[in-house]
């Protein structure tokens, strides 16, 4: 493959990745916009990743000294991005998420130290449960397993006496 060709192809799809990111944010949800500079470096970094596996047979120094420095602004403009996504997540929701940590913790004080030292008890009741479970199942298994062995026994017999 041509080294331009597919750099262009990689602008190409990283264009096509925010075009599509624009348009869904418009008619679906704000969320699609707001983490559109995440998702284009993201798939830009793979991309030219990718880009720099297929061509390094075909590049040259220059050009694989290019795709590093591309690469490299591409990850730390990407992860600029993310610190941006989650500071403007935080700014616009953080009235919600300080409610949810308020609820959460208020749920948590609210169960008693009594309800917690039961919680052993009851693995404890529940393990028992199962044990005697096994235990009533394991006769009639044994009887089962017997039956099958006498069942093979005697068709093992009839085969034996059939070919002599």
């Amino acid at each position: 493959m041509n080294y331009v060709f597919v750099l262009i192809l990689s602008f190409v799809m990283m264009i096509t990745i925010t075009a599509t990111n624009v348009y869904l944010g418009k008619k679906i949800s704000y969320n699609y916009i707001l983490y559109n500079a995440s998702i284009t470096f993201g798939s830009g970094v793979i991309f030219f990743l990718v880009k720099m596996i297929v061509t390094i047979d075909v590049a040259g120094k220059i050009e694989q000294l290019a795709d590093i420095v591309i690469t490299m602004l591409l990850i730390l403009v990407f992860f600029m991005s993310l610190v941006e996504t989650l500071v403007i997540e935080v700014m616009e929701n953080g009235k919600e998420i300080k409610g949810n940590l308020q609820t959460f913790t208020n749920k948590v004080k609210a169960i008693d130290r009594g309800t917690i030292k039961q919680i052993p008890g009851m693995f404890h009741t529940i393990k028992n449960k199962m044990i005697t479970k096994s235990k009533s199942l394991f006769p009639v298994f044994i009887s089962y397993i017997k039956k099958v062995k006498l069942i093979d026994h005697l068709i093992k017999n009839k085969v034996i006496n059939k070919k002599v």
